[in-house]
């Protein structure tokens, strides 16, 4: 087989796998996409965070912040101007995926999952299009950011020193 020609394919794969992101979005399946990654990966990650004493949106802070030291490890990795971009837009974003994330009881996280699925359904696309492409550090980079959005809520109770209080209601 000659491998520029399973390049090419691979790279109208990506194309398409990009093209079927914006579908997703359009037929609402993005959503629902994200919500069963979710849940699959819920288990280990709440493994994870049992040995681990930081909240919820703590992890997802640390884990924006691995996504954006990737997509800086791009930029040295011969593509500056999308790494640039990205890590631009990922370190504005992250007060918005800590906002995202805040919630440790799992009734009030609840209000939060479908534009956390949302988002996630639409980024499993675009890191599987970068695995086609073999761009490994991008990848990577949109696979931390799923990550941050996938770490599930504990209850309030459950870690030391925090408890779980009701929101204030507007008058």
């Amino acid at each position: 087989m000659n491998p520029e020609l399973v390049r090419a394919g691979l790279s109208l794969s990506a194309v398409a796998l990009i093209a079927g992101a914006a579908i997703l979005l359009i037929t609402g399946s993005a959503q629902t996409l994200g919500e069963a990654f979710r849940e699959a990966v819920e288990p280990t990650l709440a493994q994870v965070r049992s040995r681990t004493n930081r909240s919820r949106s703590e992890l997802a802070d640390l884990s924006m912040l691995v996504a954006i030291g990737l997509s800086m490890l791009n930029i040295l990795g011969g593509n500056p101007v999308v790494g640039t971009i990205v890590a631009l837009v990922l370190y504005l974003a992250r007060p918005a995926i800590r906002r995202a994330t805040r919630h440790e009881h799992r009734l009030m996280a609840m209000g939060g999952l479908f534009s956390i699925d949302l988002i996630i359904g639409l980024y499993l696309p675009f890191v599987v299009a970068h695995l086609m492409m073999f761009d490994w550090l991008m990848a990577a980079c949109l696979s931390a950011v799923v990550l941050a959005l996938s770490w599930p809520a504990g209850g309030g109770e459950t870690i030391p020193g925090r408890r779980w209080h009701l929101a204030p209601l507007a008058g």
